[in-house]
């Protein structure tokens, strides 16, 4: 089970106000064999931008990583993942992460409390973090923390929120020994919305599919195309892999290693940027999608396996999509 310490942090790569949202819980990792930037943070933050874990830990995103080597998760929105042992209820799995004198700390951590014996004043408004999302309380007479997190922590609310988690009910007998549990960070705050706030659908997720039969490249929101792109691709039959990948690695201004040439060099055939995709064993570095230095070659079969694009496409597409979109090729 991975320790959680609390400390104030801001979350790489939100704005300031998203930032004040996030949580100050810090997880310390243990790297395994085999680990990379790209799986961990596909693990513990749900997607590949592996780019923020790099930073806080002053990592080249380049360089492999060493097993034993402790790096730091700052506000994940996983904790954990845990494996249920015999005996176990989903009441005591998430009270044994989430109980009142860990809420009592966080409570404090939250709001920059050290001293709540003097630091705790009449008419202060703290900020609640709360599973369903964050409160706010204005501090009256006789208020002290740990009646405050009798108020507002409920064992109840944290069941259910590892519960939704993993998609099972709160049924005792939903979880099973051996079953590993995907244990949630509650204080991964979003606003809490007013009754006078609209609500804004979420755009949905991009994705990008390939014909290497007809080179193009389309950029799809759910089920419909909003951008087509001309592209080159392998030369011979077989050269670009198939199948459904995800965006490993994004670079901008890529050098060209196998002949030593720097990025932005107009000499450069990797162009301008280079999306790396997680074909097996590759960790993002053999096969991508990238710009040129030859955009006659767009439309042709050309390449030694990879997706060129014309630079201010592929520079479109950087911007456009994440690390961790899903990227399918076929014929």
């Amino acid at each position: 089970m991975i320790m959680v310490m609390m400390a104030l942090v801001s979350y790489p790569g939100n704005s300031g106000a998203e930032a004040e949202k996030a949580s100050g819980i810090v997880i310390p990792y243990t790297v395994r064999p085999g680990d990379t930037l790209f799986g961990i943070s596909k693990k513990y933050y749900l997607t590949g931008d592996y780019e923020q874990v790099a930073k806080v830990n002053g990592l080249d995103p380049k360089v492999s990583l060493k097993a034993g080597t402790v790096i730091k998760l700052k506000s994940p929105l996983v904790l954990d993942y845990y494996e249920v042992q015999p005996g176990d209820t989903l009441f005591a799995v998430a009270k044994s992460y989430f109980n009142r004198g860990n809420y009592m700390d966080t409570l404090m951590e939250y709001n920059g409390i050290t001293d709540p014996n003097s630091e705790l004043q009449i008419g202060m408004t703290l900020r609640i973090p709360l599973p369903s999302g964050e409160g706010r309380h204005h501090v009256v007479k006789g208020d002290t923390l740990y009646s405050l997190s009798v108020k507002y922590f409920k064992s109840q609310d944290y069941q259910k929120a590892v519960a939704e988690a993993n998609e099972v009910g709160t049924a005792t007998s939903l979880i099973q020994a051996g079953q590993e549990l995907q244990i949630p960070n509650p204080y991964y705050m979003v606003a809490a919305k007013s009754s006078s706030t609209v609500a804004v659908p979420t755009p949905a997720k991009l994705s990008v599919d390939i014909d290497i039969t007809k080179n193009k490249l389309y950029v799809k929101s759910g089920g419909t195309v909003k951008k087509t792109f001309n592209i080159a691709s392998g030369k011979k039959a077989g050269l670009t892999p198939t199948g459904t990948f995800e965006i490993m690695t994004k670079i901008e201004n890529p050098w060209y290693s196998a002949k030593g040439i720097p990025g932005g060099d107009p000499r450069n055939p990797l162009g301008s940027r280079w999306l790396g995709l997680s074909v097996p064993d590759t960790q993002g570095t053999k096969y991508g999608i990238h710009g040129t230095n030859a955009p006659s070659s767009i439309g042709t079969n050309a390449s030694a396996g990879c997706i060129r694009m014309l630079n201010e496409d592929v520079e479109w597409l950087y911007n456009a999509v994440p690390a961790g979109t899903k990227v399918t090729i076929h014929k």
